[in-house]
């Protein structure tokens, strides 16, 4: 290879962002960092409405941009792989960032092992100023590669943002569904049918909070559960058992705070989803009483 030719690009970077000015940059930035050759970088702007397509323009050839028309990210993120060119796919949210050897700990995990199809790691959780509010998130339960079986029968913590993956596998898996946002978790457990996962246990990703006010209504996993319940049927049982008591709890802790303040429309509207994800809450409540 002459001084000056480019070394062959081994993983694609995918970044979706809609009006996401304010934190694509420092994700864009983190992905930049890594030390790491044959890399290329391809962000999709979903149709943001701010500024975002300038923010993007000042990085010139140092990423690929496509632009469409709203679409939602999995659909951001299918376009992009799509056009991808490498063996791996590191997926990066735009208002995350990485931590210095993310990308190359994950993929020499997934050289370490033939069998494994997708790695991702531990995260720090931060606030919308960066700081760090929680290291080492994922329970001790959780803490290592799942089986089939272990991923069908709890909610097993996943961030997409942390995840690097066999290009081939993407389309062995169909792609990511595109019915709903925030689905990505039935592909990676698509993708547990078809190899192993590597489970790095250091944090290696600043995952950025949202609103605290949204809590559960950040992703309604309705869509994601009935994907679960037409492929896996009773083998899923427990998986979809422990998402809908986790749902119906963090709504059941939404309309109290809503009750707290008065708002007794919202609390009506929070309780109505805890019977909605468990019918038999209230009972429950009152059996542990």
């Amino acid at each position: 290879m002459s001084e000056h030719a480019q070394p062959p690009i081994r993983v694609s970077t995918i970044i979706p962002v809609y009006n996401g000015a304010t934190t694509v940059g420092a994700a864009i930035d983190s992905a930049l960092a890594q030390e790491f050759d044959g890399q290329e970088i391809i962000v999709v702007n979903d149709g943001s409405t701010d500024n975002t397509t300038e923010v993007l323009a000042g990085y010139g050839d140092r990423i690929r941009t496509i632009e469409q028309a709203n679409r939602g990210f999995n659909a951001a993120r299918n376009a992009a792989i799509e056009r991808a060119t490498g063996e791996y796919i590191a997926l990066l949210d735009a208002d995350d960032t990485w931590l210095p050897g993310r990308l190359s700990k994950t993929v020499a995990a997934l050289r370490r092992n033939p069998a494994a199809v997708l790695a991702y790691s531990d995260y720090e959780r931060v606030d919308h100023a960066g700081m760090i509010v929680e290291r080492s998130t994922i329970p001790a339960h959780l803490a290592h590669a799942p089986s089939m079986n272990e991923i069908l029968t709890y909610w097993w913590i996943i961030l997409p943002t942390t995840v690097t993956m066999t290009r081939s596998i993407w389309r062995r898996c169909g792609g990511f569904p595109t019915q709903a946002s925030a689905v990505d978790s039935f592909m990676f457990i698509v993708a547990r049918e078809y190899g192993e996962f590597e489970y790095l246990a250091e944090p290696l990703v600043k995952y950025r909070l949202s609103s605290s006010e949204l809590g559960p209504d950040k992703w309604v996993p309705d869509v994601f559960i009935r994907h679960i319940r037409e492929r896996y049927g009773a083998r899923a049982s427990g998986l979809i058992a422990e998402i809908q008591s986790q749902y119906a709890a963090a709504f059941a802790s939404k309309a109290l705070r809503a009750m707290s303040r008065g708002n007794r429309k919202e609390a009506v509207r929070c309780w109505l989803k805890v019977f909605h994800y468990d019918p038999l809450y209230a009972f429950k409540l009152m059996h542990i009483g």
